[in-house]
């Protein structure tokens, strides 16, 4: 039974999508961005996950409009602006490490100086327990929210972020820590680093909280890291 509802509900979403579109056909081709289209759904409450990406076929089908590649246009257009505008701005440096095994994560700043540990939320968008990998993808994104909030505090344009990891599976382009560094204004660079001052803090009693850290801490002399 809850299979043929499924089905029903999934028909529903497609003619609703596909009846919507067609409805709106002129307004829809004097559209030019992703983010204008996502308004567009969002107000015609195709913004939600059962709808969107059935949207987003009919754009195709309909107009040939491609939403991905026009994100990805303006998402690329955006890293080159903002890498622009961190070549002259401050560096920051992190260090981040987590431990799948009793939860936690750990960030540290120059000198070993901790920024922030503490356990995962059990909210955590991108952590799962017993997953080693998404345990560093999320303490990861979270050093990339820390910079964006050093970078308010340091009232500058963008900043450059150096990250030093653990995990060779956690990359600049992973569409998290992506997103997150195109609100902050973040140029992300990763590093591999086995010697990393944040893994012991994961096993430290209690908590941090970054906002705790005086966040312009985090900026290295640009000179010592070029050497």
């Amino acid at each position: 039974m809850a299979k043929r509802r499924s089905t029903h509900n999934s028909v529903a979403e497609w003619e609703t999508a596909k009846k919507t579109v067609k409805e709106h056909l002129d307004d829809l081709r004097a559209l030019e961005t992703h983010g204008e289209l996502y308004a567009w759904a969002k107000e015609h409450d195709l913004a939600v996950p059962g709808l969107f990406p059935k949207f987003k076929t009919e754009l195709s089908k309909q107009l040939g409009i491609d939403y991905d590649a026009l994100r990805e246009q303006a998402y690329t257009q955006r890293r080159e602006q903002i890498a622009a505008a961190a070549a002259d701005g401050p560096v920051l440096e992190m260090w981040t490490a987590a431990d799948d095994e009793v939860s936690s994560f750990a960030i540290c700043g120059p000198e070993g100086a901790v920024v922030t540990y503490a356990t995962f939320h059990p909210d955590d968008k991108l952590y799962r327990n017993g997953d080693q990998v998404s345990a560093d993808r999320s303490v990861a994104q979270l050093a990339v929210f820390v910079a964006g909030q050093a970078r308010e505090e340091l009232d500058v344009e963008a900043v450059r972020l150096i990250l030093h990891v653990l995990n060779h599976e956690v990359a600049a382009e992973d569409p998290a820590l992506e997103r997150t560094a195109l609100r902050g204004r973040v140029h992300v660079s990763i590093e591999i680093d086995r010697d990393n001052p944040a893994a012991e803090w994961c096993r430290e009693n209690g908590y941090k909280s970054w906002r705790e850290t005086n966040l312009t801490t985090l900026v290295v002399d640009d000179e010592r890291i070029a050497g």
